[in-house]
């Protein structure tokens, strides 16, 4: 008889429990039968190709992953899910959980420079998604899309640990909560690819047979614009009626809907991004000062179209960085001041409409 040795890892650490014969190393386990069949000897002649059938294992570990999920335990997810993967490569479902595990527990983690890189990790599971659509399971596929769908939703959906700035009074100035929202956006807008990557995958007399990727794809996009606190929704209004015309073309039973673009309240761009915050006593001095002084002249509504023109742009490629928030902080310090020194107030406010 040969030394008990793990088939998955190699380990030889293996202990019985509960009538189950354990490995201490990376968790498989086995049963009597299959300890037995392991430990033994004697020498196998085999010539030609031999082909590894470890179907027995992958349904073990995704049975033991979304045991783990229903109880969502994240560090179990990640493992039995990550175990899967090492088996069947290819296994959309094992691809994106193993990541989804660990980006749910960063979620619990204040430390946002960790979140991006899980959310990183997450955002590349989902661009390779459409690679290993596999048509031979289509079915089985589209079940586990549907959850993912479900999943990355729920999760941008859920609440999470974020970092806070107080002033010397104890007042919140600003805080990171609109790093994570780009990282839920970016999963959203990543995920909506890979699904019309898919789409383009099926042969033209089948393309009807999409509906399903083009409504799950509506309905990441539309979740961002009604959620993604986006900088510029038009963007993403484009694209939704962008996604009409080609389902359209692809079926044309789908009718192109009058797309309704919700005008949302003009914001303080770079007041917001240097504050952090569209709510804070800082903002709600320039709003003031924006909707009961630059308003009332035809000038000052000319500066305030030119700075929302131009402002979102910036915003949305320099917002997030120190360099720039550090530029305009000392002359918006300053100005606020100023504001409040002639009486501007800084108490909650509602945006004027002009």
């Amino acid at each position: 008889m040969k030394q008990l040795t793990c088939e998955m890892c190699g380990g030889v650490d293996l202990v019985k429990n509960e009538g189950l014969f354990v490995c201490q190393n990376c968790g498989t386990k086995y049963t009597v039968e299959e300890a037995k069949k392991m430990m033994i000897e004697g020498t196998v002649d085999v010539q030609g190709t031999v082909k590894v059938d470890n179907s027995a294992f992958v349904e073990k570990y995704l049975a033991n992953a979304r045991r783990a999920k229903q109880k969502e335990d994240w560090d179990e997810v990640e493992k039995y899910y990550n175990m899967v993967e090492q088996n069947e490569p290819t296994n959309i479902e094992a691809i994106f959980y193993s990541a989804y595990g660990k980006a749910k527990i960063s979620l619990t983690d204040s430390d946002i420079y960790k979140r991006q890189a899980t959310f990183k990790v997450l955002q590349n599971c989902i661009s390779i998604i459409d690679d290993n659509f596999n048509f031979e399971k289509e079915e089985e596929n589209k079940a586990i899309i549907q959850q993912i769908s479900d999943d990355i939703i729920g999760m941008a959906s859920s609440s999470y640990v974020y970092n806070q700035k107080k002033n010397g009074n104890g007042v919140v100035i600003s805080d990171d909560k609109a790093q994570t929202i780009t990282l839920f956006n970016n999963l959203h807008s990543e995920f909506g690819q890979s699904l019309n990557n898919i789409i383009d995958k099926y042969p033209a007399e089948r393309k009807k047979e999409t509906d399903y990727l083009y409504f799950l794809i509506l309905r990441h996009y539309n979740f961002m614009i009604n959620n993604g606190s986006l900088l510029n929704p038009d963007i993403w209004y484009d694209r939704i009626e962008e996604v009409h015309k080609k389902w359209h073309s692809d079926n044309p039973a789908h009718i192109i809907p009058q797309i309704e673009r919700t005008v949302k309240k003009k914001g303080c761009y770079v007041a917001t991004a240097v504050y952090g915050s569209y709510d804070c006593p800082e903002v709600w001095t320039l709003r003031r000062f924006r909707d009961f002084t630059l308003a009332e002249t035809w000038y000052g509504r000319a500066f305030i179209r030119t700075y929302y023109a131009i402002s979102p742009t910036l915003v949305a490629w320099f917002g997030h960085t120190e360099w720039f928030k550090k530029m305009w902080k000392g002359k918006l310090d300053r100005m606020v001041k100023n504001l409040q020194e002639n009486g501007v107030e800084d108490t909650p406010y509602e945006d004027k409409n002009w």
